[in-house]
């Protein structure tokens, strides 16, 4: 209702701000899901994380997403045929049952489904697309032989198909040991699929294909990124000393992250040496790739190797990357490791990511110790920091803490520190200790802080407590920030008759004036009437 005036009071909200870039820095990815089995098939966990370290620019979503894609786009396909078409109502039945079954990736009933067309009406109408759509379902089944007759069938029957071209594509999914003569006169998609099938039948064959396409000025940036994780994939010795080279000597950035990532998964020991190596890379992007890369290995070693760098890296960059790590994994000891380069560092910004990390944990060490930075730290910006996070626990545990650390806490700017993380949190605790702080406390100026923070926490209650409060109210200071703040509630109608109240009869001529300017922002109907009885 008055939201978008705001910037009429000069009121910031400097604590989010500050505290904004400060999140994981590989936040975990959400995948939607979808009620209907017919345009979205259930993405398996690999898939999941796969789609997360795309989104960390790890790995790129070439040959993550382009299969998930194409899977989407032939069955968008299919839908857009079925329901285009003018066929008798019988047949097209049959090709609803089809495309459910394709959907439900029941391949082996999909294809019966489409068999059923075929020896049911041999001269209908869409005789060529059941040729095709059996093939598909073949082809997922791996059943390649009984596929490559029906798409023969289709191309001989058919040749003016509009399904021939797909029908042609569908057959490059074979595995086969040998290039195709025309494989650089193909499109990219197609060029794709032969190549996934040459390491299906002939993975060595295959990369010599992906090396040759690797070193071409000429392949596009997808087909170079599905060459690379066919050769993770595969994991041959000489793949891996092709990536190595890739990391090394491409100039591509993203091209050498993906390649960083895959020999990651090989779990070569030498790898994880090299992985070290890279993570000194003046690059940032390929450092924080190396890192990551370290993480995903299985040797004993990784623990030693993070723990090094987070304490003594080339760099803050990789100390701080380092120390992310460290929070995410269970190894025991990571939380004394961390307190102890809280404890013996002398940087502010590696200590801000140790109190960042001690977030990530769920031990009472950590907790314990984010709470004694947040009572006793003597760097007030790092107090401040670990304030914030101990509000974004946002359990009763946490709502105790801080307001324990509120009634003892003396100095002014660091309270408005711990209301804002009270505020923040959500947590009834909290609610009702802002509500206390707005009632008892003796400091006019935390009190109107504490109105502003208290009405962005919502609740049913706010505009009731917040009217009562304004009734009690003798500070005209205080009352003013209680007007703003009941514009910024949810319950708009409630706020709105209160503010009218005070705009017609407060005795306070400025609080008036206060309440009819926001009166006078809202375009709620009543509000507009408010003002004209006023003009009249």
């Amino acid at each position: 209702m008055f939201g978008n005036h705001l910037n009429k009071i000069g009121h910031r909200d400097t604590e989010t701000q500050r505290h904004k870039n400060e999140k994981p820095l590989y936040p975990c990815a959400s995948v939607a899901s979808s009620d209907s089995r017919r345009t979205r098939r259930r993405p398996s966990f690999g898939a999941l994380l796969m789609l997360a370290l795309a989104i960390n620019g790890l790995v790129t979503l070439a040959g993550i997403i382009q299969p998930a894609r194409a899977y989407n786009q032939e069955l968008e396909k299919l839908n857009r045929f079925v329901q285009t078409s003018n066929a008798p109502g019988d047949e097209v039945a049959i090709f609803l049952e089809g495309r459910d079954l394709i959907a439900e990736e029941a391949w082996e009933d999909a294809a019966n489904k489409f068999a059923q067309y075929i020896d049911k009406y041999p001269k209908g109408k869409d005789v060529d697309a059941a040729l095709y759509w059996r093939s598909y379902a073949l082809v997922k089944e791996e059943k390649f032989n009984e596929a490559d007759r029906m798409i023969g069938r289709l191309l001989s029957q058919f040749p003016n198909s509009r399904w021939k071209r797909d029908a042609e594509a569908l057959r490059l999914q074979r595995p086969t040991r040998h290039v195709p003569d025309n494989i650089d006169n193909l499109p990219d998609e197609e060029r794709v699929i032969a190549l996934q099938s040459l390491f299906q039948g002939n993975p060595e064959q295959g990369a010599v294909l992906a090396a040759n396409i690797l070193h071409s000025s000429t392949a596009s940036r997808r087909l170079k990124e599905t060459a690379i994780s066919l050769l993770g994939q595969h994991g041959a010795a000489q793949d891996k000393d092709m990536l190595i080279d890739i990391v090394r000597n491409n100039t591509d950035s993203q091209l050498r992250k993906m390649a960083i990532f895959w020999l990651s998964q090989t779990n070569d020991e030498s790898v994880l040496d090299l992985l070290k190596q890279f993570a000194t890379s003046a690059d940032d992007e390929i450092s924080k790739a190396a890192i990551f890369g370290i993480t995903q290995h299985r040797s004993p070693r990784v623990d030693a190797i993070l723990a090094e760098m987070a304490r003594s890296g080339a760099n803050r960059r990789q100390r701080e990357e380092a120390i992310f790590w460290i929070s995410q994994r269970d190894s025991a000891g990571n939380d004394d490791l961390l307190i102890q380069i809280f404890e013996s560092d002398k940087d502010p910004q590696i200590r801000k990511r140790v109190i960042f990390a001690l977030t990530q944990r769920h031990s009472e060490a950590a907790r314990a110790k984010l709470f004694e930075i947040a009572r006793s730290a003597s760097d007030s910006e790092l107090r401040g920091d670990a304030i914030f996070w101990v509000g974004q626990r946002g359990d009763n545990l946490a709502a105790d803490e801080l307001t324990r650390l509120l009634d003892s806490e003396r100095d002014t700017d660091v309270r408005k520190k711990i209301v804002f993380s009270l505020s923040q949190m959500n947590n009834p605790k909290a609610r009702a200790k802002l509500m206390d702080v707005v009632r008892g406390s003796d400091d006019p100026e935390l009190r109107g802080e504490t109105v502003f923070w208290l009405a962005q926490t919502g609740g049913d209650q706010i505009v009731e407590f917040l009217s009562q409060l304004y009734d009690s109210e003798k500070a005209i200071a205080v009352k003013k920030k209680i007007i703003f703040a009941l514009t910024q509630t949810k319950n708009h109608k409630a706020a709105l008759r209160k503010l009218m109240a005070i705009g017609k009869s407060d005795p306070s001529p400025e609080a008036r004036k206060e309440a009819i300017f926001w009166i006078g922002q809202s375009r709620d109907p009543e509000a507009i009437k408010f003002i004209e009885d006023l003009l009249k």
